[in-house]
């Protein structure tokens, strides 16, 4: 298998953390000089203990007329210090009589490791640069956030695991879930994936968030800024995704999801070098190994490629909001079974997503494993939307190709629905849909509920969905999409 690469609720200060202090105040150090900084104080955003920074940086400027010798910089922690730096392209933990010209600059770039201690809220490391000019010093003080967390990179998960809400849960790598196994991930669980990292399901994988204030995250490790100040957390592709392969199940309820290539992946073989080996495999797949999932009262959204993928899968979604993905929201490949009620569905470019060609919506129920061979046909090849909104930027979002050798066409229908598309809206494949504009509330700030002026408002038909993806209740006839109008 290819290795894949990889809000602070309260600050505990930690003085063992601090070497360069005494009883965790800082030195009196003389502020007044000849350089000046671009800034006092470089802050790190929160890592995860044992995982190295980004690298930040400063400038040290010299506004004198006539060069300046610094006869010395250096961390204030010395080399015990979790900070590394690099004066102007030289690394190392002091540097001595380092000259920047007359009206000049040079750059301090600061990278930092943190260790894991015993404490369970985030807390704070703190360190400086020190500047000595002419016996005079002057510093830019160095704060980082630490929080410690359970880490798995390359695991296996072998019996029944539960997992509460103690510390942040990292998966570097991979985390694989083994047939017969199972990992439920209660509510308020934050689980950060690093670069590329996937969570693999053979057996059973169980998210049980309670509410939209106790849901259970899904997102990638980074929780700092790049070198423009924009958030990694708005980044998608930072890991590959949830992978769910043949007999295993799974069960969301109040799961957010963000950040990932791939999304919910639900269907996936395991391939391997030999091509007729694969085809063989993909020719005997059918819904008796299909994995089984189920996505209630939740949020996917920034991701790179898919927010739900199926490969003969099967799939029951509910109250659940998908928005913003690369590809496809929701791509349905070689066939597989579906069913999506009260679900809204929308996507559009922004600056992080190109949203020009691939609709919204996809649907095959054929496979191409070589151009030169003849196409590998679905066994079955079902999905149903109920009360949905499925709508963005493009003419056409809805697109649904069989191929014409395969005798089992694709079983399509949108009913009681709002739709961004082209064709005309009758049976069997449309029932009481319409084209209109839902009228989100802003979809510019991501708020996809309706306004009262929305054509979906009382648009839906009784369906088992009682309440909406925030507990509201539904009415009688329901608004589609998965919010109720309040």
């Amino acid at each position: 298998m290819k290795k894949l690469w990889l809000p602070v609720l309260l600050l505990l200060m930690v003085c063992s953390s601090v070497p360069f202090f005494s009883s965790c105040k800082k030195d009196n150090l003389n502020t007044t000089g000849v350089l000046s900084f671009s800034t006092d104080t470089l802050t790190f955003d929160t890592l995860f203990t044992t995982l190295g920074s980004t690298t930040r940086f400063f400038t040290v400027k010299n506004n004198q007329k006539h060069p300046v010798t610094i006869s010395n910089i250096r961390i204030g922690g010395g080399t015990a210090t979790s900070y590394r730096i690099n004066v102007d392209g030289d690394t190392g933990a002091s540097f001595t009589d380092v000259e920047i010209p007359a009206k000049d600059s040079i750059y301090v770039f600061v990278e930092v490791t943190i260790d894991p201690n015993a404490a369970s809220l985030p807390f704070i490391l703190l360190d400086s640069v020190q500047f000595t000019v002419e016996d005079k010093q002057q510093q830019v003080i160095l704060q980082a956030y630490g929080q410690n967390a359970h880490f798995f990179n390359g695991d296996s998960i072998e019996t029944n695991v539960v997992w509460d809400n103690d510390l942040p849960y990292v998966i570097l790598n991979y985390l694989q879930i083994k047939p017969g196994a199972s990992l439920t991930i209660n509510n308020g669980c934050n689980v950060f994936f690093g670069g590329g990292a996937a969570l693999l399901v053979e057996g059973a994988l169980n998210v049980n968030g309670t509410d939209t204030s106790n849901m259970v995250t899904f997102r990638g490790v980074r929780l700092d800024k790049d070198v423009a100040d924009r958030p990694y957390d708005d980044f998608p592709g930072q890991y590959a995704g949830v992978f769910f392969l043949r007999n295993s199940t799974g069960n969301f309820n109040y799961l957010k999801m963000r950040n990932s290539a791939y999304g919910l992946n639900v269907g996936n073989i395991k391939t391997s070098e030999n091509a007729a080996d694969n085809i063989a495999q993909l020719q005997s797949l059918d819904l008796s190994s299909a994995p089984v999932v189920t996505v209630k009262n939740s949020i996917l959204y920034n991701h790179a490629f898919f927010g739900i993928f199926g490969f003969m899968g099967k799939v029951r979604a509910e109250n659940t909001l998908v928005y913003n993905c690369g590809k496809n929201v929701v791509g349905l490949y070689f066939g597989g079974d579906y069913e999506f009620t009260h679900c809204t569905f929308y996507t559009r470019g922004n600056a992080y997503v190109s949203h020009t060609q691939d609709p919204a919506f996809y649907m095959n129920n054929f496979f191409t494993y070589d151009i030169a061979q003849p196409s590998i046909h679905a066994d079955s090849s079902r999905a149903a939307f109920v009360n949905c909104i499925l709508y963005g930027t493009l003419d056409e979002e809805i697109v649904a190709e069989g191929s014409v050798q395969n005798p089992k066409r694709i079983d399509l229908t949108f009913s009681h629905s709002i739709l961004k598309t082209k064709e005309t809206l009758n049976p069997p494949v449309f029932v009481v849909c319409k084209k209109e504009d839902p009228k989100f509330v802003n979809f510019l700030r991501n708020n996809y509920k309706l306004k009262d002026t929305s054509p979906g408002s009382n648009f839906g038909m009784p369906a088992s969905v009682l309440t909406d993806l925030e507990g509201f209740s539904r009415g009688n006839p329901p608004d589609v999409g998965a919010y109720e109008i309040q």
